[in-house]
């Protein structure tokens, strides 16, 4: 039994949501916190990705699209206005990491990480926020990184792509907070996903850089996508109404000046 089952939370009862990055890691720890509190979710990832996350809940829907490609963003929310009328919650979970330097990344790899983290999650706002400005009422919430709060070596274009997800939060919040829309974002450290995970396996040595990776978090361990899941399962409801525009460190200290 979930925390959320325990303690009986049904904050999303009769709410759609959509989830990018839904088919794993803390996208899909957001798609089962959500559906669980008894939301309607929507859950986009690439083509192929979707494994059977959803467990054949049937008010699970997995749908296939790459954020980055507008059309297909524009039909994912055409088909969540006609098939639901509302689209209450968003939470942009899907990113990518190509490591580089300043120097040495390549124009390509920049723009994918761009197109994937900072335009996918302006698309998704930008063809969301009308259907949420219609009834005015909606949340959404974005994940960033603690690389949008503090630089990383080796991480030029994921550090870039993140700094400008949390002030396009901040900007896209002050735009529609008229519209009693909200728009936040957290921005989680290492937390156990197959992408720290794959990360950890081609280090060389996976238990010395998971010591390490643990090591930087003053909390002294590696995150969970539950905890990162609970964060924004609260941002997105109506318990934080009068919350918007925040950047929510969900990192086990990590970014603690």
């Amino acid at each position: 039994m979930t925390r959320a089952q325990l303690w009986g939370l049904r904050r999303y009862a009769g709410q759609v949501a959509l989830v990018t990055g839904g088919a794993s890691g803390i996208g899909l720890a957001v798609v089962r916190r959500l559906r669980e509190e008894g939301a309607r979710v929507l859950s986009c990832d690439r083509p192929g990705q979707h494994a059977g996350g959803g467990g054949g809940d049937p008010l699970i829907e997995e749908l296939e699209a790459d954020v980055s490609d507008e059309a297909a963003v524009a039909g994912i929310m055409a088909r969540a206005d006609s098939e639901f009328g509302r689209l209450d919650v968003v939470v942009n979970c899907a990113g990518v990491v190509l490591e580089g330097s300043a120097q040495e990344t390549a124009l390509a790899d920049w723009q994918r990480v761009l197109d994937v983290n900072l335009t996918g999650t302006f698309l998704i706002c930008r063809y969301a926020l009308p259907l949420m400005i219609r009834r005015r009422a909606g949340s959404i919430v974005n994940v960033a990184s603690d690389a949008a709060i503090a630089g990383q070596t080796g991480q030029a274009a994921y550090c870039a792509s993140k700094a400008g997800v949390a002030q396009f939060t901040r900007a896209a919040a002050l735009d529609v907070a008229p519209h009693r829309v909200r728009v936040n974002c957290v921005c989680p450290c290492f937390v156990d996903t197959p992408l720290f995970r794959s990360w950890i396996d081609s280090s060389g040595d996976p238990v010395r850089a998971h010591a390490q990776a643990a090591a930087l978090q003053p909390i002294g361990r590696i995150g969970k996508p539950e905890e990162v899941a609970a964060a924004i399962a609260f941002l997105a409801s109506a318990e934080a109404s009068f919350i918007t525009g925040s950047v929510l460190p969900v990192d086990g200290g990590s970014t603690i000046p």
